[in-house]
């Protein structure tokens, strides 16, 4: 019975530091989504759901990771866009169009050594295609600059928080030094 309890107790640190993890995640999702939400419509532009869709995606646990998946993103989203919109413009009919962009964005990603991330660019494809009044030209700059803005709010985000959480350790350290811990009597 006791090895059961000791098991139990000793992975409650990693428990904790789990939902630690998740929290501050979750957190910063939460606040670059009301950010965007705010901007956008203090802006009174369209396109704020594409820079949700890509916050969300970037977003992850460490900020290290984060830059490298927001370039990775930004490329990737670039050589998607720019396919599927050549594509809508020269290729008669929808579904053409879109297995075209879809096929030329896959072959693009190949040749910059993207495959890993040929989904995210694909991805990119249907979703500038897929416009419903004006220019598809106006359409994919609305959506780019949404993933741009997307990249660039979470990034801000994730590094306030990193800035944040370092101001604290460094003041929990430095009121253990003033205050050293008693002896219990």
């Amino acid at each position: 019975m006791n090895s059961i309890l000791t098991r139990f107790h000793e992975d409650e640190p990693a428990k904790v530091e789990r939902r630690w993890v998740a929290t501050r995640y979750g957190v910063e999702r939460l606040t670059s989504i009301m950010i965007l939400l705010w901007g956008y419509h203090m802006a009174r532009v369209q396109g704020a759901v594409w820079a949700i869709i890509t916050a969300i995606l970037i977003l992850q646990p460490g900020l290290d990771r984060s830059m490298s998946a927001s370039a990775v993103i930004i490329v990737a989203t670039l050589l998607g866009s720019s396919a599927g919109t050549v594509a809508a413009l020269l290729v008669p009919g929808e579904a053409a169009a879109l297995l075209a962009g879809v096929l030329v964005t896959v072959i693009l990603c190949h040749l910059f050594r993207l495959d890993l991330h040929v989904w995210l660019a694909c991805l990119t494809v249907p979703i500038v295609q897929t416009w419903h009044q004006g220019s598809i030209i106006h359409v994919d700059y609305e959506r780019i600059a949404a993933i741009l803005a997307g990249c660039g709010v979470a990034l801000i985000v994730q590094f306030a928080g990193v800035q944040f959480r370092r101001q604290v350790s460094w003041r929990r350290t430095l009121t253990a030094q003033i205050t050293p811990n008693e002896p219990s009597r």
